[in-house]
């Protein structure tokens, strides 16, 4: 049977720019409460890639940034960082970053600005004649990695959030993000360790439960991401791409009935969700019904426009 065409990523340089913008103005809110926000399943509309963060340093995580964003109040130093839980990492607590300056530093108003006008290559200057004078300043660089994301420079964004990291090693938000980097360039067992990082700390981080489930379904370690995407829908039931996920892992064990539960679900909360829908239908197809799963099919195509 063939597979729906993948969708591309991004359809225009107007649309990563507002992307880009999204997810930094989120990342703001991140800052305020010391939680981790996903990008919002990208528009909500669709599912996204492995998700992405924003940091609770950055001028956003997307963690997580996707999306549709709130318009919040400008964001307070990121809290002090949790001593290192990995065993790879050094016995002593790196130094802490210089201070951040103010939210209302010119350059970073002026990054942020030109940002939500699509203007990325004006954002990012900005935003490293910032980090030339105050490279300690975690939310411009994380920030900036953002932007170089969207603007499809990988490595670039990688090196910038390697950056951040080194100055604030289990940032939870940070290591979100650069994990979601990783997926994204195939660099599923680094992603990985990234997010098994953030998971030590804090075992009920939604964020990396959702991240780290779809990263397992990538390496096609179906059982293992179907435990971690249950307990991310579980703790945030109304993320659909959660559920999709899911229903996705568990029809390649063979949990059918649990499959079409969640892939219902997804629905549910995102009715035109176009992959869930097909997700229906092919379940439905193993369970030999198949007069609904051509229905399901149908709808999955209307939804499209195919």
């Amino acid at each position: 049977m063939n597979r729906p065409r993948r969708e591309r990523r991004w359809q225009s340089s107007q649309e990563r720019a507002r992307v880009a913008a999204d997810l930094i103005e989120e990342a703001e809110s991140l800052t305020e409460t010391g939680a981790i926000a996903s990008p919002r399943d990208v528009a909500r509309d669709r599912l996204p890639p492995p998700l992405r963060v924003e940091v609770a340093a950055a001028g956003g995580p997307r963690a997580q940034q996707d999306r549709p964003a709130d318009r919040p109040p400008p964001a307070e130093p990121l809290p002090p960082s949790s001593p290192s839980l990995s065993p790879a990492a050094s016995p002593t607590p790196a130094p802490a970053p210089p201070a951040p300056p103010a939210p209302d530093d010119p350059l970073y108003v002026v990054a942020r600005e030109a940002t939500e006008r699509g203007e990325l290559d004006r954002a990012a200057s900005a935003y490293r004649d910032l980090l030339a004078r105050e490279p300690g300043h975690v939310k411009a660089r994380n920030n900036l990695a953002l932007i170089l994301d969207a603007r499809g420079d990988r490595e670039a964004a990688l090196a910038e959030l390697d950056r951040a990291l080194d100055g604030d090693p289990e940032n939870p938000a940070l290591l979100v993000n650069r994990a979601a980097v990783l997926a994204a360039t195939g660099r599923y067992a680094a992603a990985q360790q990234d997010l098994l990082r953030v998971l030590r700390s804090d075992a009920a981080s939604v964020e990396a439960l959702f991240n780290l489930g779809v990263v397992l379904t990538r390496r096609g370690l179906w059982g293992e991401a179907a435990a971690h995407l249950k307990r991310a829908a579980e703790l945030d039931p109304g993320r659909a791409a959660a559920w999709y996920y899911l229903g996705d892992a568990l029809n390649h064990v063979d949990d059918l009935s649990a499959a079409l539960a969640a892939f219902e679900r997804a629905v549910e909360l995102q009715p035109t969700n176009a992959k869930a829908l097909y997700g229906i239908g092919k379940v439905l197809d193993r369970l030999n019904r198949p007069d609904e799963a051509t229905a399901m099919y149908r709808r999955s195509r209307e939804v499209t426009g195919r």
